[in-house]
């Protein structure tokens, strides 16, 4: 079991808010897969999406949702009340306001709470409606919009004054979802936690754009919209800078952290941990691969902790942390690329970097010259047969 904001989860698993739990049938789904938990679908006291999802997807790299339809409040809290009654999930009651006034931040808390929420987690990243507008527009643009989402996540004042509300509003733990389009998580996640928030998420959500056709007016490759928005990119081109964002939280605050952003494997969700996570959420891979993605996770992760001889995942959490250090204190290591003669084919990818000098192709091995070797690993990376690997000199 784990202890989060100290309520007991049987795994780290967390499937975050996202179409994936906007209905009672699909989170049935996700405990029937594995997971200990849901953060049900972003609500609005009134929702201001009417559409359908739309989104722009890229295996191997991402999806950008620029446009989503999220639950009204009579919706969110019908689902809550179903869940409870259908499930054992743990329920992150995922939350906006998108006005000045604080009063709704206190109504959805309560509301949630008393439909049986176990955590509030207000979303200070989605929708994007403000930052898109701030970002096309500039800053005076963005008055109708810059009291929710992702905007407020970029405001440490505002982030602490949300807190506050919400603390006073309710008993059960509050939760910060924040924005990673900030210069510094580490000062955001620092006002939630000196306002008295009892965690925080990050998963994903970097401010992006699609790909555009060259050859028709530099359209939008997906057309079941008018144009795009500056849309929330998941998926695994955003997992090596959700490593370093949760890691910088870690850091930098004594706040639990559920952490997500691109995990598609259970190596990728124990390194999440391994950074300093001590739940992971996961949506894109369960929405490109399906359910099993997530109990291939939960299985891989319990299989893992047996192996290494780890009675719970706390020991695991923040492992990765004592390496992390300023890089004026790191120390490069004398080695250079070698080469296995057997496993080599002679392809010729290794030799194909154009800042390197020190790869070459002779009778049709690679051979590489250790004294003109950089060390940055891209012939490694490169090598079909894993033929090439790092060696580090005595």
């Amino acid at each position: 079991m784990i202890n989060y904001c100290g309520v007991k989860f049987k795994n780290p698993m967390v499937i975050a808010s996202s179409p994936l739990t906007s209905k009672i049938g699909r989170l049935i789904e996700a405990e029937k897969a594995g997971a200990a938990a849901v953060s049900t679908k972003l609500t609005f006291i009134k929702q201001p999406f009417y559409g359908k999802l739309r989104m722009h997807t890229y295996l191997n790299n991402g999806s950008i949702i620029c446009y989503d339809r999220r639950n009204d409040i009579e919706e969110s809290l019908k689902l809550i009340d179903e869940a409870k009654k259908k499930t054992s999930l743990k329920l992150f009651a995922n939350i906006t306001h998108d006005a000045e006034d604080m009063d709704g931040w206190n109504y959805l808390a309560k509301k949630h709470e008393e439909a049986g929420a176990d955590i509030i987690e207000a979303n200070m990243v989605c929708p994007n409606v403000g930052l898109s507008t701030k970002n096309i527009q500039g800053d005076s643009a963005i008055s109708d919009h810059e009291h929710g989402g992702a905007v407020t996540g970029q405001n440490p004042q505002r982030i602490a004054e949300i807190v506050k509300v919400l603390k006073d509003a309710v008993k059960i733990p509050v939760i910060v979802k924040l924005t990673p389009n900030v210069a510094d998580i580490g000062v955001t996640a620092k006002a939630a936690e000196t306002a008295g928030a009892d965690g925080v998420c990050i998963a994903g959500a970097q401010s992006s754009l699609p790909l555009v056709d060259i050859y028709n007016d530099g359209k939008p490759e997906y057309h079941l919209l008018n144009g795009v928005s500056h849309g929330s990119l998941g998926g695994p081109a955003t997992k090596l800078n959700c490593f370093s964002l949760v890691a910088n939280i870690a850091k930098k605050t004594d706040l639990p952290i559920v952490g997500g952003g691109g995990l598609e494997t259970w190596q990728d969700s124990i390194m999440m941990m391994m950074w300093g996570a001590d739940l992971v959420t996961v949506c894109t891979a369960a929405m490109w691969y399906g359910w099993d993605n997530i109990t291939k996770q939960v299985r891989g992760m319990e299989e893992y902790l047996e192996k290494m001889g780890y009675s719970d995942y706390s020991q695991i959490t923040g492992k990765s942390l004592h390496h992390l250090r300023s890089s004026s204190d790191l120390e490069a290591l004398k080695g250079w690329a070698a080469v296995d003669k057997e496993k080599c084919i002679g392809c010729g990818k290794c030799e194909k970097p154009a800042h390197c000098t020190a790869v070459k192709i002779e009778n049709k091995k690679s051979v590489i010259t250790p004294e003109e070797c950089l060390g940055c690993g891209i012939c490694e990376a490169l090598c079909p047969t894993k033929a090439i690997t790092m060696y580090v000199a005595e």
